[in-house]
């Protein structure tokens, strides 16, 4: 089991000028970042490139439908899981860990983001279809975001992964009713309890489909706390998690310690095997510890520390990548997955060699905390320093 429990900070607690100085901080950082352009989901009319890459992604939604045009979902909570199909071309001039966004609705597919078209799926056979003629060897990469991401940078981010990465795993994403606003982090915690059953039943779902033989979860901060939920729920109903369920990622996870902790236990020896990504120096999962009564948060762990290393070593069936070093395009350090070429393509190579992170040996990435030869067994990873880069935000 794995028992990262600590009490709250009284310290930091006890700091009431502190908390909003780090609070304002936070929030500054978040509104100063350039918003997405309106309307960027309205298929382009404009050929694209011979050179640019397509990437298709199959959605699964608990968003309500959006009646402005080219946003597709909103922000609010729809009554049913929906599903489309977004296809999306990338620019030839496209740089790893960039999503090039159109200056405006005349988008220009040589040198940005375009979206080609957006399909909707009427039932489980189009679905199923779909997953028949993308999911390479049968693999599927469902991935669930944060908070404070609209349905338009969800897709994109997604789309922009899936190519960096190099990954073969057919994209699938489940994006959930997330404001799309710095304040609206309670909405968006409510959301993610509104949206849990909904994941456990694609998960289920694509399970049971006999063309697929491989799922990966990968999850981001808030969208964490959805994905081991939507895990546990499954393990209870169906007495373990499914086989092919067999790696589950959290990037940067805005996870109470304490109730991962219970979550954890609750998967059950079968469970599958879990890698984190965590930083010490994730700005914004210190403005989630504050909210939430400094209850440490498991993205922003230090695995070196002793105690911490300790239990690591002794679960098994674990893998954490420290990323303190690590620094994204963004002041907040929060979705280095992201925008961090080399965290990009170590994901990638993670995802196509399994749990073991075997294939991912060549990247730039010095000593190892824990044994790697061991690699079914506990490891932790440190990260050599990259530059900090331009100011993009996908939180």
């Amino acid at each position: 089991m794995i028992a990262f429990r600590t009490r709250p900070e009284v310290g930091v607690l006890r700091r009431p000028l502190g908390q909003w100085a780090l609070v304002a901080c936070v929030t500054l950082t978040l509104g100063a970042c350039a918003s997405t352009p309106s309307g960027v989901l309205i298929p382009a009319t404009v050929s694209k490139p011979e050179a640019a890459t397509d990437v298709s992604v199959l959605v699964y939604s608990t968003r309500a439908l959006s009646d402005e045009p080219g946003e597709i979902y909103s922000g609010q909570r729809g009554d049913r899981l929906s599903s489309v199909v977004v296809d999306i071309t990338i620019p030839p001039s496209h740089q790893t860990g960039v999503i090039e966004w159109p200056r405006n609705r005349e988008v220009d597919p040589a040198i940005e983001f375009a979206t080609r078209a957006v399909t909707p799926v009427p039932d489980d056979a189009a679905a199923e279809a779909w997953i028949a003629s993308h999911a390479a060897r049968g693999h599927l990469l469902i991935f669930v975001h944060g908070y404070n991401v609209p349905f338009d940078k969800a897709v994109y981010s997604l789309a922009q992964l899936t190519h960096d990465s190099g990954i073969e795993a057919a994209p699938v994403l489940f994006t959930w009713p997330s404001l799309g606003r710095v304040w609206g982090y309670v909405y968006d915690r409510e959301s993610a309890n509104y949206s849990r059953d909904a994941l456990e039943t694609l998960l289920v779902v694509a399970a049971r489909n006999p063309e697929v033989t491989e799922i990966t979860v990968l999850a981001h901060s808030m969208g964490s706390w959805i994905a081991v939920e939507a895990l546990r729920q499954h393990a209870i109903r169906s007495s373990r998690v499914d086989p092919k369920i067999r790696n589950v990622i959290l990037a940067a996870p805005d996870l109470d310690v304490d109730v991962f902790e219970q979550q954890f236990a609750a998967l059950g020896p079968e469970r599958p095997h879990f890698t984190f990504l965590v930083s010490r120096d994730d700005k914004a999962l210190r403005f989630s510890r504050l909210l939430a009564g400094g209850v440490q948060r498991v993205g922003a762990v230090d695995p070196s520390v002793g105690p911490v290393r300790d239990v690591l070593e002794r679960s098994g069936g674990v893998t954490v990548i420290n990323l303190a070093d690590v620094q994204g395009r963004s002041r907040l350090n929060h979705s280095v997955f992201l925008e961090s070429p080399e965290v990009v393509r170590l994901l990638g190579s993670s995802i196509a060699s399994g749990p073991s992170l075997s294939g991912a040996m060549d990247l730039p990435f010095e000593g190892l905390v824990l044994d790697m030869a061991e690699t079914l067994t506990s490891s932790v990873v440190q990260a050599k320093p990259v530059a900090r880069q331009s100011s993009e935000v996908n939180y």
